[in-house]
């Protein structure tokens, strides 16, 4: 142990007296989110970029058959970190705790992504056969990010909707037997799979990963305003597989489609109603939950004819106002200037 004078280490307990590497290493080998919270010494101890980042490795990484071997090397993982020794319910537990943690944030999962997508490169990719222009794309992947470390399908060379933004061809390595990588960057995500015109949902890695009959929760941190586009782009990262409600009636969802009308901020109304989340209670996510009160809400707080608020939920969520409810059906076709109900 390092030389530390007394008056130095007067008022801290015995773990908090520890060297910060050995301070790192308890939290690595016990795993306990809430440690940082003991002290304000322990949090400083443990507030380290580098840290963090392990534990997004380490609970969000795919845990697919073909990571079980030469994937997780000691300088991606280190010791005592094993992403194949805690149970599914574990890893969703520890993965519901950390999205919750402010040091969490999108830019962060996404140089997570890019780490993660450059390694199974490293690892899966280049042992394949690939025609030397390939290669070399895969060599400088990380390129391909833009300065948010972000990059969407649209921005994407050889993006094919579904099947993955970049899709190249290569041969299983001293065999003719023809697959694909394909790579998605905005889910980071890598999949070698073989050549085949009909799509396949087979082995693949990605970052983060969730298992699908144990949906995380969304955290609360990413659904009030102010909205950026950041707080945005993390909620539409984890919608599909995180939930925001396990009630039927949506509170939580309800609540924040309502307060964006009130506020009058048209493109995160917008946004919210392209979203498509996940319920606990089925098994594909659904379109943003839109309840008879928000179209009550959006007559309420129109400032206008032709108003922006009631188009939008006229024109893209007639289907979800009860069939039955003639008088909220006149209501809002008199404010869009017609008497049409149907």
């Amino acid at each position: 142990m390092p030389n530390v004078s007394q008056p130095a280490l007067a008022g801290l307990s015995a773990l908090e007296s520890l060297p910060v590497e050995i301070i790192q290493e308890i939290f690595l080998h016990c795993l306990e989110v809430n440690l940082p919270r003991a002290s304000i010494h322990i949090a400083r101890a443990l507030s380290n970029t580098v840290l963090y980042t392990w534990v997004i490795r380490y609970v969000f990484s795919s845990t697919n058959e073909s990571a079980r071997q030469d994937f997780f090397t000691p300088d991606f993982l280190p010791w005592p970190l094993d992403v194949f020794a805690i149970s599914p319910n574990e890893r969703r537990n520890l993965q519901n705790v950390i999205l919750s943690c402010r040091w969490c944030t999108l830019p962060l999962i996404r140089k997570c992504q890019r780490d993660y997508i450059e390694h199974t490169i490293r690892r899966k990719c280049l042992q394949l056969d690939l025609a030397p222009e390939d290669r070399q794309t895969l060599i400088s992947i990380g390129e391909q990010f833009d300065n948010d470390q972000h990059l969407t399908p649209d921005d994407t060379l050889h993006a094919h909707r579904g099947k993955g933004d970049l899709i190249l061809k290569a041969k299983i390595a001293k065999s003719d037997v023809d697959c694909k990588v394909a790579v998605w960057f905005d889910a980071g995500a890598v999949q070698i799979r073989p050549s085949s015109e009909i799509y396949q949902e087979t082995d693949i890695f990605r970052l983060p990963c969730f298992a699908a009959n144990l949906p995380v929760q969304v955290p609360d941190k990413l659904l009030f305003p102010p909205w950026t586009d950041s707080k945005l782009d993390f909620l539409e990262l984890l919608s599909p597989d995180g939930y925001l409600d396990e009630d039927p009636e949506h509170p939580r969802a309800k609540r924040i489609l309502r307060q964006t009308i009130r506020d009058r901020d048209l493109a995160t109304f917008k946004r919210l109603l392209s979203m498509r989340i996940r319920v606990p209670w089925y098994k594909y996510p659904i379109r943003w939950p839109v309840l008879p009160n928000h179209f009550y809400v959006a007559l309420k707080y129109a400032r206008e004819v032709e108003d922006p608020f009631v188009r939008l939920l006229v024109s893209q969520r007639w289907e979800d106002i009860p069939s039955d409810d003639f008088q909220l059906k006149d209501q809002l076709m008199a404010k869009l200037g017609t008497g049409i109900s149907g």
